[in-house]
This record gives C-alpha cells, sequence and structure tokens, in this order.
C-alpha cells in the first residue's frame, strides 16, 4: 500500500506562491495556468526548489490522484524553469511523463516565453529520441509557437510520421496542409525506423505512396527526391514492413523509362544482396530496359551472375529466363551472356541445374569454343546425372569427370569431439570469487558450475575467513530469489550460506521435496545439493564433493570416486546424501577390474553402496516405449513422445533423485507442469550415462520447437545428447527429428551438429530417425519436412551424404503414402543428390513407383534420378 507523500510548503512563501504549490499537490491542473500567470519571476524562481523536491517525491506516490499531482507539477515546474535545458530536462522526466498531459496546457502555460527560448526547447527535447516520438505533439507546438525551423533529429521525424494522418483526414490531405512537409519528408529515406506506415492503407484511403506520389504531380515536393530517396533507402535494406512500404512507393511512382535508365546502376546494385522482394523489382526494371535495348551486355551479365549465385528460387527463374529471351533476340550476345549461367551450376536445387544446362543446350550453338570450354570446366559442379547429360554437350572435355563411379566408401564425417578432464577447483579465494560472480549474473557449462561448487567447499574447510573476505562483493550484488534460475538459485544458497547471511527467498527448507514429477526433478537436483551443502559448511564442513566430475560430460571415473570415498573413510567424514547419490549416478559405464576390487575394501555405508554398484554392473537402463499424443486440447498438433519405466534400483535414492528416475508416462499419466523440462547440458549432466532417461523428459520441450521460437534456457542441449553416454534409442532419435524441424536455424544447426557427432560415434540409427521424420512430418503435419531437409543438406555439406541417404530412404516410403506435404520434391532432390554422392544401391518399391508415372514434374523426376542412381550396374556378359 502506497504511504503518503509528503509535500511541504515553505513557512516564508508568499500567498500566490503558497496558492500555487497547494493547486499542484491536490493536482488541481486546471488552476495552475491561472495561478502561474499572478506570480513575478523572483517568485517563480522561489517555486523552482520546492517543485524540486516533489518531482522527487512522486516516485513514491502511487496514491488515487497521483497522475493529476504529476501533472500539476509538469505544468508548474515548466513554468519556473528559466533556463531551456532545465525546462527540456522538467518536461522529460520520467516520473512527470506518467500525468499524460494535454500539450496544449504546457503550450499555454509556456506562452509568454520569448520565441528564441521556445525554439531552444524543442531542439533539446526532439534531441531525445524516445520523447520526440511519443511527444511530437508538444515539440510540434513549441516550433509552431517559437516560429522556427522544425527539428530534423531521427525521433522527431518518426513523431511526424505517425502523428499522420489527422483525425478525419486522409494522409494526402494532411500531408498538403502540413508547414513541415518539404522539411520532413527527406529525412523519412534517412531515419531508420522511418517508412514504418508506408505499407497500410485504408479501403478509404490509399495511404503514405499514394499521397507523396500525388504531391509530386502537385509540385509540392521533388519526384526526383522521392526517386533517388526511396532507391537510397532500399539499398540500405531493413525489415520486410519497410522494404514493402518504399516498393509501394516506386510502384506509385510509376517511373518513366527514362527515369529506370538513369538508375540503371542502382538497379544493378540491388541484386546481390538487397532482400528478395527489392532484388526481384530490380530483375524486373532490368528486363524492361533490356527490352529497350537500353542494358549494355556486360550490364546484364554482372547482374546474372549475381542474381544465379542467391539462394532464391523464383529470383534464379527469373534471371535464367531474361537470360534466354536477351540471346533469343539477339544471338549475337551468346559469347557475352552465356558464360554467367555456370553461375546456376552450383545451386542446391536441381531444377534450377537442369533448366540452366538446358539454356547452355539451346544456346551452346550460337557460341564459341572458348566459352563451351570454360562452360564445360565448370560443369563438374552440376549434380552427377547432369553432369553425365553435359558431357554428351561438351564432348570429352567433360566426359572422363562426368561419368567417373560414385565414391562408395560411405561419409567422411568430422572428428568426434573429446571429452575434457575437468580442470582442478581454483588456487585462489579470489580466483574462485570471480568465477563464482561470473556464474551468478551470466552463463556456464555443467563443467564449470561444478569446479566452483566443489572450490567453494574446499576453500571454505581451508580458509574460511579469507574465502568470505573474497566473496563479500559477490554477496553485496546478490538479488536472487525463488523466481531466478534454478542453477544460479542453488549457486547462490552456498555463497550466501557461507556468508552467513540469511537466505530469504532462497531457502528450499520449507518445500518439501516430495511427490515431485520428473520434470520438477531435474530442477530440484541443483538446489537440494546446495542446501545439503550450505547446511555442512559450518559445524560438519566437507573436504571436498564426491559428484564433482571427472569429464566435462558429467561422468565420473570409477577409480576416482572409489578414491575419494577411501580419504573420506580416513577422515571419519559422513558423506552428503544428495552427494553421495549425484556421484553414483554419474558414475562411468566402463568400470576397471582394479576399481572393483579397491571398492570391496570400503568399510562404511556408502562405501558398501558403491561397492554394490559397482559389482552389479552399475546403474540399469530402464525400458522404453514410443507413444503417440492424442489430440487434446494441449496438442493440437500431437506428436510422438517416450514412455521410460522406473530405473531398477531407483528406490536406494532419496529425492529428487527418485523422482527423477521413477516411472515416466507423458501420455497415460502427463505431469501437472505440462511436460516443460529444462533442456540444457546441465540436465543430461545428472545423468550422463543415461540419455534416454532425460531425453525422454525434454521431448515435449523440445518438439515446441518445431511451432515456436522458445527453447527453453537457449543452450546446445541436443550436441550435448549426442556426446553423452548410454543407449542413444527412440527418445534421443525424436529429440534429433524435432531438432532438425525447429523453427530457428540455430537449433536446426545444433540438431546437425547432434547427428553428425552421433554419426561419427557409430550411435546414429539412420533408420529409426527417417521413420521418425516421416511419422512426425504426417502427425498434423507436427514437423515441416522443408526445414528438415534444409537441416539435413547441412548435414550432407559437412560429408554426411551416406548418413542423409539412410535417413531419407527410410523416411521417403511413408512420406511418399497419401497427400504429398510441403517440401517433399526437395526431400526427393537431396535423396538424389546423396544417393549419387555415395554411390547408394538398393530398391524402394515406392520410388519405383513414381518414377513409370507419366508426367515431367519435380517429384517424378528426382524418382528417376533416385532410381537410375542407385539401380545395380548392368554387368556385361
Amino acid at each position: 500500500m502506497s504511504q503518503p507523500v509528503p509535500y511541504d510548503i515553505p513557512d516564508n512563501a508568499t500567498d500566490g506562491v503558497r496558492k500555487l504549490l497547494n493547486a499542484v499537490r491536490e493536482g488541481r491542473g486546471e488552476a495552475v495556468p491561472e495561478l502561474l500567470g499572478t506570480l513575478t519571476d523572483a517568485e517563480r524562481r522561489t517555486c523552482l526548489p520546492v517543485l524540486k523536491r516533489w518531482r522527487t517525491s512522486t516516485r513514491n506516490n502511487w496514491a488515487d490522484g497521483h497522475r493529476a499531482v504529476r501533472s500539476a507539477l509538469r505544468l508548474a515546474g515548466a513554468a519556473c524553469c528559466t533556463g531551456a535545458a532545465d525546462a527540456a530536462q522538467w518536461l522529460a522526466d520520467r516520473d512527470l511523463r506518467w500525468a499524460l498531459d494535454d500539450p496544449a496546457q504546457l503550450l499555454a502555460v509556456l506562452g509568454d516565453r520569448d520565441p528564441a527560448w521556445l525554439g531552444d526547447v524543442a531542439r533539446r527535447l526532439a534531441g531525445r529520441r524516445t520523447f520526440a516520438v511519443e511527444e511530437y505533439p508538444l515539440i510540434a507546438g513549441l516550433v509552431h509557437a517559437a516560429g522556427c525551423e522544425p527539428p530534423t533529429t531521427d525521433g522527431f521525424v518518426v513523431g511526424w510520421e505517425q502523428s499522420v494522418p489527422a483525425r478525419g483526414m486522409t494522409v494526402r490531405g494532411t500531408l498538403r496542409a502540413d508547414p513541415f512537409l518539404e522539411v520532413m519528408v527527406p529525412r523519412l529515406f534517412e531515419v531508420l525506423e522511418a517508412g514504418s506506415d508506408f505499407q497500410y492503407s485504408r479501403a478509404d484511403d490509399p495511404g503514405w505512396p499514394d499521397a507523396l506520389a500525388g504531391l509530386a504531380e502537385e509540385g509540392r515536393l521533388s519526384r526526383d527526391m522521392l526517386i533517388d530517396g526511396c532507391l537510397s533507402r532500399l539499398l540500405r535494406g531493413g525489415r520486410p514492413g519497410l522494404v514493402k512500404g518504399f516498393l509501394a512507393l516506386l510502384t506509385a511512382l510509376d517511373l518513366t523509362e527514362d527515369e529506370r535508365a538513369a538508375h540503371t546502376l542502382t538497379w544493378v546494385r540491388l541484386v546481390p544482396d538487397a532482400h528478395a522482394l527489392v532484388a526481384a523489382r530490380a530483375q524486373e526494371m532490368l528486363a524492361g530496359l533490356d527490352e529497350a535495348g537500353r542494358l549494355a551486355d556486360e550490364q546484364l551479365a554482372e547482374v546474372s551472375r549475381a542474381a544465379l549465385f542467391r539462394t532464391e528460387k523464383k529470383i534464379v527463374r527469373t534471371q535464367l529466363a531474361m537470360l534466354d529471351k536477351a540471346m533469343r533476340r539477339t544471338p549475337a550476345r551468346t559469347d557475352e551472356l552465356l558464360p554467367a549461367v555456370a553461375e546456376a551450376f552450383s545451386h542446391e536445387e536441381h531444377s534450377l541445374q537442369e533448366r540452366a544446362l538446358a539454356l547452355v543446350v539451346r544456346h551452346g550453338r550460337h557460341a564459341s569454343g572458348t566459352v563451351l570450354g570454360e562452360l564445360a570446366a565448370n560443369a563438374g559442379q552440376l549434380s552427377h546425372d547432369l553432369r553425365i547429360r553435359a558431357a554428351q554437350t561438351f564432348g570429352d572435355a567433360t566426359a572422363s569427370e562426368a561419368t567417373d563411379t560414385p565414391a562408395a566408401d560411405g561419409d567422411v564425417l568430422p572428428p568426434v569431439p573429446s571429452a575434457e578432464r575437468l580442470a582442478l577447483a581454483p588456487s585462489t579465494a579470489a580466483e574462485l570469487a570471480e568465477e563464482t560472480g561470473a556464474l551468478l549474473h551470466g552463463t556456464g557449462t555443467p563443467a564449470q558450475w561444478e569446479r566452483v561448487l566443489n572450490g567453494l567447499v574446499v576453500h571454505a574447510q581451508a580458509d574460511p575467513e579469507g574465502l568470505r573476505t573474497a566473496l563479500e562483493p559477490v554477496a553485496a550484488r546478490q538479488t536472487l530469489s525463488w523466481q531466478t534460475d534454478h542453477l544460479k538459485r542453488g549457486l547462490a544458497i552456498v555463497v550466501m550460506s557461507l556468508m552467513g547471511a540469511p537466505l530469504g527467498n532462497l531457502d528450499i527448507t520449507q518445500e518439501s521435496p516430495q511427490d515431485q514429477c520428473p520434470h520438477s526433478a531435474l530442477q530440484s537436483v541443483p538446489l537440494v545439493r546446495a542446501a545439503e551443502i550450505g547446511a555442512r559448511l559450518g559445524a560438519d564442513p566437507l573436504p571436498f564433493l564426491l559428484a564433482t566430475p571427472t569429464w566435462s560430460t558429467g561422468t565420473i571415473e570409477a577409480t576416482e570416486l572409489v578414491a575419494r570415498l577411501a580419504a573420506y573413510e580416513r577422515s571419519d567424514t559422513e558423506p552428503g546424501r544428495a552427494d553421495l547419490d549425484q556421484a553414483l549416478l554419474r558414475l562411468d559405464r566402463q568400470v576397471p577390474p582394479e576399481a572393483r576390487a579397491a571398492a570391496t575394501k570400503l568399510t562404511s555405508a556408502a562405501g558398501r553402496r558403491l561397492a554394490a554398484r559397482l559389482g552389479s554392473g552399475g546403474l540399469p537402463d530402464p525400458a522404453v516405449t514410443r507413444v503417440v499424443e492424442p489430440l487434446r486440447w494441449r496438442t493440437p498438433r500431437p506428436g510422438v513422445l517416450v514412455r521410460t519405466e522406473a530405473v531398477p534400483g531407483y528406490e536406494d535414492h532419496g529425492e529428487p533423485f527418485r523422482s527423477l528416475l521413477g516411472a515416466h508416462d507423458p501420455v497415460g499419466s502427463p505431469c501437472e507442469c505440462g511436460g516443460g523440462a529444462a533442456c540444457s547440458p546441465h540436465a543430461l549432466a545428472l545423468l550422463p550415462q543415461h540419455r534416454e532417461v532425460i531425453a525422454a523428459r525434454m521431448l515435449v520441450s523440445v518438439g515446441h520447437l518445431a511451432e515456436s521460437d522458445n527453447v527453453g534456457e537457449g543452450t546446445p542441449v541436443l550436441p550435448a545428447l549426442a556426446e553423452s553416454g548410454g543407449p542413444a534409442g527412440p527418445a534421443t532419435h525424436l529429440l534429433m527429428a524435432y531438432g532438425l524441424g525447429a523453427r530457428r536455424v540455430d537449433e536446426q544447426l545444433f540438431a546437425v551438429d547432434a547427428v553428425l557427432v552421433l554419426a561419427a560415434r557409430g550411435q546414429l540409427d539412420a533408420a529409426r530417425l527417417g521413420s521418425d521424420i516421416a511419422e512426425l512430418t504426417r502427425l498434423n503435419r507436427r514437423l515441416k519436412l522443408q526445414r528438415v531437409v534444409t537441416a539435413l543438406r547441412e548435414v550432407a555439406r559437412a560429408g554426411g551424404s551416406a548418413t542423409v541417404w539412410a535417413v531419407l530412404s527410410s523416411a521417403l516410403p511413408l512420406l511418399l503414402r497419401g497427400a504429398a506435404p510441403h517440401g517433399l520434391p526437395a526431400a526427393l532432390t537431396l535423396a538424389a543428390d546423396c544417393a549419387e554422392r555415395c554411390g547408394a544401391r538398393g530398391t524402394i518399391p515406392e520410388i519405383d513407383e513414381l518414377a513409370v508415372r507419366p508426367g515431367s514434374s519435380q517429384l517424378a523426376k528426382q524418382a528417376r534420378r533416385i532410381r537410375r542412381a542407385i539401380e545395380p550396374p548392368v554387368v556385361e556378359r
């Protein structure tokens, strides 16, 4: 509840000053102008210090009527400021702008000021970008009152644009009557966010483009200025809405042929890098100029190379058609233009390569031998089937290369990233404090978090006072609460416990760890571990943590954990329950015989527990089953999830580990939390040798990547999953499928990296991944096939052509049944490319059926390519 704010009036205030101040603190803004008129300049100056104190007090005033008080205070203070700088500062104060004043009131109280002073205030306010946009009417009023030139700052220009049209008027009518028109319009092409309203129109108002073009016809605006400004703005680029608006203006101006020819160089410059819509418009202009005979051969060749290098299929098709028409009209231009076609030989779209080769075949008879030789040299960039066709066109120049048998030696994949041994704890308290502060206010890898946690424990036993001194600046900045990221909250618990400070909202002792779901358990583990560490820091400190990983993946070597427990026994230290549980869950699957033997010599309860775990072969893998989500209100696009049985022996662990290892049925018994889980390498580091358990709990969250930009903690979880240990089963492969179909390109690239790692480690089941992709594509379009193909193309480029072929050859039979999903031609094209590169062999009945269908659709063409590539070679007898 807001406390009353003291607005004290000085005892020595004159009657007029007292009346004004009373009106201000009572929020009677309507009385302020008249009361100000009764004051002398000296009395106004005496009011200002009081009003400044009150302005500070308004920050704590949220009581009823606070807006009225702010409004009256803003009016009175602006009128009492003598300097232009002070007045501008007062008017722009954020605490006072809550009032949402009528600009007319402010202009009324400032109306008696010198015009030069008013102009100075206007210029100062216009220099504040956000203020100038939001309170354009006030600044415009000051400019009118001052009779000065309007400022042309970025904020004022954007504010001016947003003020058009005036109520009840069209854009053209408003601009025609605007005195700022000639000054402001040229700036619309220079200010970054100006032109945002150009794309909009109404049934009764065609909007800005029509208005500006019409005013140019009336002579109010320069047509050359509009054309030059529009083209310069398109060269700068911008978001699609802005681009569409300036293109609309270009359309409204309806350039003559002479005007188009005068800007030929600009059209050429727009093609290589401009937005696709802009490049397409430039192509249209250049095509018209070429048909009129006003485009030089070297300019058409230059723009053709730029356009054919772009990825947009429509732009490439348009340029190939432009070249075709140009050479048909004038065959003598062939030698100058035909070499540019080779730029399309390397395009990732097979159909465009085919168009380019057909163009060469069509016009090659008019080309010189030198040009044909140059094209033949570039034909090696074509797909394998097109290289064979090129050999028939160019002869021996490409015959040997085109008919080479594709390599059949499999993939040449990037090397598998190796796990790094965890660095020792920081050697000094100062270094440890620095790393701790960095994690509390930033991000870090699981290895960095574990290293700092262990370092705090080690230094707390060795030199607690020195550690507290080093951590004082870190603790002073501590503002974390229960809402904070669970990793930071856990680390903050340890830091505040070390400092002997109250935990406040960080305290988890009141939170029950019982009956957690498998998802919330992922977040509870670091909190429970931190609370345990904090509780031991005082009377019963630990020498070090048992659960600190040996490797960056989170894995602990069995030999190392045996040695740690032996050291605990020698110092008669009782392990923490959560620390021991976490350590056991991180054990490596590879256990040397000497580690088992050494474990049998441990005598403590924890040692015997470790010996039993090592003797039994480690923590077993749970049974997993794929399940399809039913159609619910919360799942309008059902996906495929994984049910995991309870991990055998999970009852030996305390909470929250017991909940994490328990049975998980996301369809039969979905969690009340909605299935959200921490999608980060930190979750994988809890069970680094049982990735299927964690992957199954992440499926719902990662599955949303295919439909939204929400990426959880925004960390590359899929590469970490690929580098984890344990079987790569259905959950792991489903996560890869969802990742390949993610909306965001960076998430797709994380999935690409993960697929390459799994393939290099020999853990990728390509047939399973292909079936998952096909099933998820068919399930109410949960995955968009075009995105998956884009990601798989990156896998092929990285040396994984055989892997991609194996994935797609498993996906295509299901994808070819029923209605063709969007992106199927691209999938067939990529499959054909990969089959040709890796020398695949075999037969796919669905492909054979499609290949024999009549017609020249891309589906049929690519099916024939695949069949030709994979059919066994004919053996001559």
